[in-house]
């Protein structure tokens, strides 16, 4: 058949032969996952097969002038390139920055990346950073759990970077010791020589600061007051009022709320934790109008769209609580870390309701089960039996909470606006 692009990017698993360029084939694996070029010539009686590359990356044309040489060459010749190419690769090996770039360039041949999407982005940042600068130069199956220790012993004093950069090493080196790029254990397993190199003492974790309950609703309506700072402040104050986090807030458009029912109707893509389901979010009688006042534009469905018309970006929203007037600070990871954390969007959303929703001096901790907070927030119960087995989305309950939740935040707004 005649190999064309439309018919290169939908064919199905299999090989497929090439009518207009005989010994040309298509190969797909992994449910169109991999798509490459191969070369099949038959020299002596035996079938010989030449990878050409990638579909993804070797435009039809390029494949068919690779196989035309190929073709042209008498069998010894063949041959004799055969083996040319085979002699020189197999004694090259590679530095870890080499492996690292393959196996970028895999999870963009795979489907799992696009080329400089978000992920791709931060994994360039975290070699250029913390990795390459200590072992990017060493040959990749040289590379000890000392040199491990070292990069993530660096960055100890940041615990979430510490356990990223575990992960990220971890996995570069698994694909490629499967890839064949070294034979020796992974050097970043954490459940090998590498568990005794890093330091005992485990760094403090710093959480994303939050608000004491009863601070919220002073800056709440400080935020009120400051709506028009930016798209980035509205987007925040939906997402204090909704309990969500910034992508999930940043995301949210017109056409998954239902004014008749009251509700957010939020798909898993636009969630954290995808696993657990999409979130329904009940929507309170101060949100409905919150909602109502804004400006709508037609043929836009974001309810919180940049200038552009696309979705605002994290920064955007992120940096509204340094632009309320006011000093909002995070008290008690204050005290605990002997320095001052400032407090955050996310933290305010998720932390601060979290707490107010269990705060004995507000009495809610007889007036709200923890388990319809949790459901609000979208983790599920930790008894494993209740998340497995409990269908029960308490919805009434949920909807009670996000109600009296938004009338605390608003309970200083009508006061500060009159």
């Amino acid at each position: 058949m005649n190999l064309n692009k439309k018919f290169i990017e939908s064919a199905p698993d299999g090989l497929s032969s090439d009518s207009t360029c005989p010994g040309l084939y298509l190969r797909v694996r992994r449910d169109g996952k991999s798509r490459s070029w191969i070369f099949k010539r038959q020299v002596a009686n035996l079938r010989k097969e030449v990878a050409l590359g990638s579909a993804f990356k070797l435009p039809v044309a390029k494949a068919r002038t690779l196989a035309d040489r190929l073709r042209s060459l008498s069998d010894s010749e063949f041959l004799d390139s055969l083996n040319k190419k085979t002699s020189v690769e197999q004694p090259k090996k590679l530095t870890f920055a080499e492996v690292a770039d393959r196996f970028a360039a895999w999870q963009i041949e795979t489907k799992v990346w696009e080329e400089l999407c978000k992920d791709h982005r931060i994994y360039i940042g975290r070699l250029k950073n913390y990795i390459n600068p200590h072992i990017g130069d060493l040959q990749f199956d040289e590379v000890s759990p000392d040199d491990v220790a070292k990069i993530l012993t660096a960055a100890w004093d940041h615990p979430h970077t510490v356990k990223r950069l575990k992960a990220m090493l971890r996995r570069i080196f698994a694909w490629g010791i499967a890839k064949g790029f070294s034979k020796h254990d992974n050097p970043a397993a954490t459940d090998g020589p590498l568990q005794f190199l890093l330091p005992s003492v485990k760094p403090q974790t710093k959480n994303r600061g939050a608000l004491d309950p009863l601070d919220v609703p002073e800056f709440m309506a400080a935020l009120h007051k400051n709506l028009e700072i930016s798209v980035g402040a509205k987007c925040a104050f939906f997402a204090i009022l909704t309990a969500t986090r910034s992508r999930t807030a940043r995301e949210a458009k017109w056409s998954q709320i239902d004014f008749d029912k009251r509700i957010w109707d939020i798909p898993p893509s636009q969630l954290k934790v995808k696993t657990n389901g999409g979130l329904i979010v009940p929507l309170s009688d101060e949100l409905i109008q919150f909602l109502q006042e804004l400006p709508r534009i037609d043929g836009q469905d974001l309810i919180f769209p940049g200038r552009r018309g696309q979705v605002i970006t994290d920064t955007m929203f992120s940096s509204v609580v340094s632009r309320v007037p006011g000093k909002w600070i995070d008290r008690e990871q204050s005290r605990m870390l002997e320095s001052e954390v400032r407090a955050t969007v996310h933290g305010i959303a998720r932390a601060s309701f979290r707490t107010w929703a269990q705060d004995d001096r507000l009495g809610n901790d007889r007036r709200y089960e923890s388990r319809v907070a949790e459901i609000c927030l979208h983790h599920k119960a930790d008894d494993a039996y209740k998340g497995a087995y409990e269908r029960n989305q308490s919805w009434i309950r949920r909807r009670e909470l996000m109600a009296d939740w938004s009338k605390y935040c608003f309970s200083r707004i009508c006061t500060h606006d009159k």
